[in-house]
Formats: structure tokens, sequence, C-alpha cells
């Protein structure tokens, strides 16, 4: 069955992202699929999070950098890049974002050595929509967004 589509606005996905707080997280390696709730904040259309650099999910997206992703009812597809440790200078937007809307992991991990900032690039977002009844998916691609 073919199913209609219409596109799903980067302000919806925005909506969502600023007021989950979890989001679930795959990442794929030699043929190994994992998948692991993250505290996260966004900045626009890109996902920010923190992991310890040593983690299962670092060394598979050091192998394979597509991840997908789920949060509220979107499912998200992206390439996920690091950008150093949670307290770098560079950083700073990350540090004080995520301390506002996760204090206790920030006050928990932020400080380890080994931490470090993934950032998601989104390239597809996904979310079945019911309108009269009838299911449709509202999709849209931001390649190079």
């Amino acid at each position: 069955m073919k199913f209609e589509t219409c596109p799903i606005s980067a302000a919806e996905i925005i909506s969502i992202l600023r007021k989950e707080k979890v989001l679930t997280l795959a990442t794929c390696a030699d043929n190994r699929v994992t998948i692991r709730p993250m505290s996260h904040i966004n900045v626009g259309l890109d996902i920010y999070f923190q992991t310890g650099y040593d983690s299962l999910k670092m060394d598979q997206i050091a192998a394979n950098p597509r991840v997908a992703l789920c949060v509220g009812d979107l499912e998200i597809e992206g390439t996920a890049t690091t950008c150093g440790h949670p307290l770098a200078e560079q950083n700073a937007f990350f540090a004080q974002a995520y301390q506002e809307k996760h204090p206790s992991s920030f006050e928990r991990y932020s400080a380890y050595e080994d931490e470090i900032v993934v950032r998601v690039k989104i390239h597809l977002v996904r979310q079945w929509r019911y309108i009269d009844g009838k299911p449709l998916i509202a999709e849209s691609e931001f390649i190079g967004a």
C-alpha cells in the first residue's frame, strides 16, 4: 500500500526537539545495531548530545556516522560528527543549553575527561499523521541544511 505524503516544516521539528528531553539514538557498525536513550539539546535542526569517548556508540559512529533517532513521534536520519569536550570553549553554547535542560546529567558527566559532544546533522524526518482517519506520511529532507 502506498501512502500519501505531505511536508513537515523545520519549525515543527525544532519545536518537538526543544520540548522533548530524551531521544532514542540508533547506531550501527559491523552488522551490529544498538539503540539507547540520550539526553539532548538542539540548535535549530542540529541535535547535540554528550557521551563517553570510549563508548560503544562512539565506536559505531566512528565506523559509520549515519545514525537514526526517534524523538516524540518523529523518525530522524542524520550524520554524526564529534565536536570536542563539553566544556571546551567552542562548546560553550552546548554547555549552557545542556546545563539548563539537563542539570543533573551536566553535573554528573560533563567534567569527565573522556566526555565528547556529538552533533547530528539531520537529513530526513518522517512522522505518521492521520487526516480524516486516513494515514499519511509527513516527510522532509534537509540535505545540506
